[in-house]
């Protein structure tokens, strides 16, 4: 390996490791991660919203062109 390579590797680490380390043991991580699942919850459920009404659509049409 050369220098460069294992300078890239352990800096890579370090800001992985000081991330989790924010993330998780810090008061202001910790506020930044829930508002960060309460957005991602909110947006699957605006997906999974979508998708019900797109299958609810589809179902409508299916059952329209069969009883024509």
């Amino acid at each position: 390996m050369e220098k460069r390579d294992v300078f890239e590797l352990l800096l890579g680490g370090a800001l992985l490791g000081g991330g989790i380390y924010f993330l998780f043991y810090t008061e202001r991580g910790r506020q930044l991660r829930e508002k960060l699942m309460e957005t991602a919850t909110d947006k699957i459920d605006e997906w999974l919203e979508e998708l019900e009404r797109e299958l609810a659509n589809a179902e409508e049409e299916i059952l329209s062109k069969e009883n024509a």
